[in-house]
């Protein structure tokens, strides 16, 4: 079954020809055997769909030939072209290079597109005569000295720590380099060596930034022995501070090396490994990211099954890969298109491995247990999306994408803490909780510290504003609520609603109120309570572990300040030895006899004053 176009357009280097077509066979004849990139228009001159081909002219054909594999989708799309264009290059690499660019570009609607607004942080050496290794997020340039990228910033800070205690690197910027007439406090506790002020030269710190590029490239056995050399010639000089600064070092990087957890002929390997899984009309990709040997972290795309999952991995890789990542291999669990894999790697030199072997598998093993823990995840988020629809109709809003739920905590009024947890464009969002301290003028009253937090909550501008708020309580705290929403000028804007404990406080039999009509039970619509149960009992836990933290704050500080004959010296003293007034509270006398300053009098008093009146 053939389709009739009313033209194709045919650029052939850089010349375009267009060709007037009558019937549909006599243009797709006409098509070139050459690589290539071919553009599907509507007859609006929408642009539809970007491809690439080895051959155009097979390719382009396979689209107009009834096929019974064909994906409604593409039935869809291929039944609105009306005009193609076809730009010949000189080869596939050329051919996938201009593809990448035009969907980059032009957002053709029939392309699968990954978006991942993430920019992922890395690991970055200054081009200092002094460098500084610092962290990095942003577009790399190829002469920088870039480590990474790392899936989270912890992972980067917690290198930079360790980089730190090992090779005292400095750590401020340029303009503060220039500007230091005395070394910094990070000098005065050993961890920069002050090249700064002049107590290293270049040349010495320049061994140590070698050594810490050794370090992130991963290579742990020839940093061993260059540090062990230096040892031993500090040793033999009797210099022994410095030797046993070195072994301290050597045993470090040693018992990191035995946790690298993936070699190749004894080098540590730069790869991803890439397995996916379809669940539910979602095919969901999940990368383990290994650098210098070490697993060191994990990422996963989801996309809808809009086509077959080998189209839809290929727009993954040209997407993902576009952007340098850093490795030169990936090991991929599904079997691509030997033509694909070829074309891949003459385009960004990043070969694909089908066979998985040895701890390659192990991680493929542990990445498919991951998934199967995303899947669940995304039923969650189904529920909640299914939630948020049936709330806006019932509260005749066109849609509702942010709620945020309130609860208080306090200890017989004082301490009191509000908290407020987040629902946000589609998940339960723990980045925007915020925890509220609230004054002892509250004094217990429930309804005042609401009405106190939520005042405070809408002065602040800078936060986006919700389309639901949600209360722990019943009618009180939903009349006082709203009549603060209308007070404040936010009526047509946010609404409000309250859940409220059933009997024996059962989950099951809570109950919901959206307006003085309408009241819910569980029964009734089972998604909504998930997605408010959740966010209560996440509102109720954040204020308690507040609440918590406030009143060990306070205790802390108010009874080492009220212990009889206890000044502020020996309060010092007192925190000094044990590290923490908790401990001093759970210390015997004999143990309080230790710090300077504290006879067996006063530690009786110290002991007596915790344990008769805690």
């Amino acid at each position: 079954m053939w389709f009739v176009l009313d033209y194709c357009l045919i650029i052939i280097g850089g010349t375009k020809l267009r060709i007037e077509v009558t019937l549909g066979n006599l243009f797709l004849i006409k098509l070139p055997n050459s690589p290539g990139v071919y553009r599907y228009y509507s007859d609006d001159d929408t642009l539809l769909y970007v491809g690439k081909a080895i051959n155009l002219s097979k390719r382009v054909k396979s689209y107009f030939q009834k096929r019974s594999d064909q994906s409604p989708r593409i039935s869809l799309m291929v039944s609105k072209i009306k005009v193609i264009e076809i730009t010949v290059t000189d080869n596939e690499t050329s051919a996938l290079l201009l593809e990448s660019n035009l969907i980059k570009s032009l957002k053709p609607k029939y392309n699968i597109i990954f978006r991942d607004d993430k920019s992922y942080p890395y690991i970055r050496i200054s081009l200092h005569r002094f460098p500084v290794i610092e962290y990095f997020r942003g577009k790399v340039i190829s002469h920088e000295q870039i480590f990474g990228p790392y899936p989270n910033p912890y992972a980067v800070r917690e290198t930079l720590d360790l980089l730190q205690r090992l090779f005292k690197l400095r750590t401020c910027s340029d303009n503060e380099f220039a500007g230091r007439s005395r070394a910094c406090m990070l000098s005065q506790v050993n961890l920069c060596c002050a090249p700064c002020v002049g107590k290293i030269s270049e040349n010495e710190y320049a061994k140590f930034v070698q050594f810490a590029k050794n370090f992130l490239r991963g290579n742990y056995s020839e940093l061993v022995t260059k540090l062990s050399e230096q040892m031993y010639s500090f040793a033999e000089n009797m210099e022994f501070e410095q030797a046993g600064s070195l072994r301290d070092k050597i045993a470090l990087i040693r018992e990191l090396q035995h946790k690298q957890i993936v070699s190749d002929s004894q080098l540590p390997i730069n790869a991803d490994i890439i397995i996916s899984k379809e669940s539910h009309g979602i095919l969901i990709i999940y990368v383990i990211i290994i650098r210098n040997g070490l697993y060191v972290g994990d990422k996963h795309f989801t996309q809808r099954l809009i086509d077959v999952p080998q189209v839809i991995m290929e727009a993954f890789l040209d997407n993902y890969y576009r952007e340098s990542q850093l490795t030169k291999l990936i090991y991929l669990s599904e079997i691509m298109n030997e033509e694909y894999v070829s074309t891949f790697f003459s385009l960004y030199k990043i070969k694909i491995i089908t066979e998985f072997s040895g701890r390659i598998l192990e991680l493929r093993k542990m990445g498919e247990n991951n998934l199967i823990k995303i899947i669940e995840d995304l039923q969650i988020d189904n529920i909640y999306m299914e939630a948020t629809q049936q709330l806006a109709d019932m509260l005749s809003i066109s849609h509702v994408k942010r709620i945020e739920c309130y609860d208080t905590s306090h200890n017989h009024g004082s301490n009191a803490v509000a908290s407020m947890t987040v629902y946000d464009n589609g998940k339960i969002d723990h980045s925007q909780y915020r925890k509220f301290n609230l004054s002892d003028d509250i004094n217990g009253d429930d309804l005042l510290a609401l009405e106190t937090v939520l005042r405070r909550r809408l002065a602040n501008k800078d936060w986006p504003f919700p389309d639901i708020i949600l209360v722990d309580g019943g009618k009180n705290q939903l009349a006082i609520s709203k009549k603060l929403i209308l007070d404040l000028g936010f009526y047509d804007k946010i609404k409000v609603i309250a859940i409220f404990k059933g009997e024996h406080r059962k989950p099951e039999l809570d109950k919901i109120i959206i307006n003085s009509m309408v009241a819910l039970a569980f029964r009734d619509k089972p998604s909504i309570f998930k997605l408010l149960q959740t966010l209560r009992d996440e509102a109720h836990r954040f204020a308690i572990t507040g609440h918590r933290k406030q009143q060990v704050k306070r205790m802390q500080v108010s009874r080492l300040e009220d212990i009889p004959k206890i000044g502020a010296k020996k309060r010092k003293s007192l925190i000094a030895f044990f590290g923490s007034p908790t401990l001093v509270a759970s210390a015997s006398i004999e143990q309080l006899q230790l710090v300077d300053g504290i006879g067996i009098e006063l530690a009786k008093t110290i002991y007596q004053f915790f344990n008769n009146k805690a």
